[in-house]
């Protein structure tokens, strides 16, 4: 049995209209590696899971595993439970609403075994996300620099990640931000990253961003990176 490189977790709610794009990219994207995809369907109501069935019945080829969750668990939380399904040496994230074209997932593999984190940013003028998701994107970055004493053009991006690094963690925040808590312990822990401009398609897709839960989210998560901060500070003062 061929050795699996990579593993591509895809997570998706209600994307029925958009599942087939996201695989397809994913099956543009990447080339001369070996890879599987895990999908995770997190409690859809609509025709998602047929629709997936449908693309694993055409696409004999591709491994694809699924696995549905009976009620809706959030990105976080299967992000991590993912990892530990996963058979790859490194381990990357593809939104099930098709928001990173293949270009993107081109660019990003191709800085594979470059770094310990390939983490991707949006670049302003091709920026195509809505005025307020950057405007909150911003704001959460620079708070998140000042915090950490890092200087990271974004951290809620697709990263491509060792999975032994993500498997490791043990999350204190599985909301919206939780990529954020990754990277940024992560590199408390000396790992290396490179980082990579990438695109960005606002599809409209199910997952929306600028919500109140998602804001109180962001919230919590912030506060949740600045005690991990002082933690890390403190021990590194006392040893």
């Amino acid at each position: 049995m061929e050795k699996i490189t990579l593993s591509i977790f895809v997570p998706c709610f209600n994307e029925e209209k958009n599942i087939d794009k996201t695989l397809n990219n994913i099956k543009e994207g990447v080339k001369n590696i070996s890879y599987e995809i895990l999908v995770v369907d997190d409690g859809s109501k609509d025709n998602t899971i047929d629709t997936i069935e449908k693309f694993k019945k055409n696409n004999h080829n591709l491994n694809i595993k699924t696995f549905y969750n009976n009620k809706n668990r959030g990105i976080g939380f299967n992000y991590f439970a993912t990892s530990h399904k996963a058979s790859g040496k490194y381990y990357m994230l593809v939104n099930g609403d098709a928001d990173f074209p293949s270009d993107t997932i081109k660019k990003i593999l191709s800085n594979l075994g470059k770094a310990d984190m390939v983490i991707s940013y949006f670049p302003g003028k091709n920026d195509k996300r809505t005025l307020m998701r950057k405007l909150f994107s911003k704001i959460f970055v620079i708070i998140l620099n000042l915090i950490t004493f890092n200087n990271l053009k974004y951290y809620n991006g697709p990263t491509l990640h060792l999975l032994d690094n993500v498997k490791l963690h043990k999350a204190s925040t599985f909301h919206f931000s939780y990529q954020a808590e990754l990277i940024a312990s992560l590199i408390n822990m000396k790992k290396t990253y490179v980082e990579v401009q990438a695109e960005s398609i606002d599809t409209g897709g199910v997952a929306k961003v600028i919500t109140p839960y998602n804001i109180l989210s962001l919230g919590k998560s912030i506060i949740t990176i600045f005690l991990n901060q002082i933690t890390y500070l403190t021990k590194k003062l006392f040893k």
